[in-house]
């Protein structure tokens, strides 16, 4: 399995975490899940243009370090 592919996984088990939380959890948890749930998309909808280039592979990771801290700071909400 590549480095993405095992990255898109990882992010993929916090994201059902954070969802079952942010569904428990506040306003501003809903909040934060909404955001981090577009980040998502556009992760996953660009995951697979890896191949294209080393600035798209950048790009994945920057949004991949913003969606783990969004999971991480729904976790720690609730």
């Amino acid at each position: 399995m590549s480095a993405l592919e095992n990255l898109k996984t990882e992010l993929a088990a916090l994201r059902d975490e954070a969802k079952v939380q942010a569904h428990l959890g506040s306003m501003e948890a809903q909040q934060e899940w909404q955001e981090a749930e577009a980040k998502w998309n556009h992760f996953v909808s660009e995951a697979g243009l890896h191949e294209t280039g080393e600035n798209i592979k950048s790009a994945l990771e920057i949004l991949a370090d913003e969606l783990r801290a969004s999971y991480e700071r729904l976790k720690k909400a609730l």
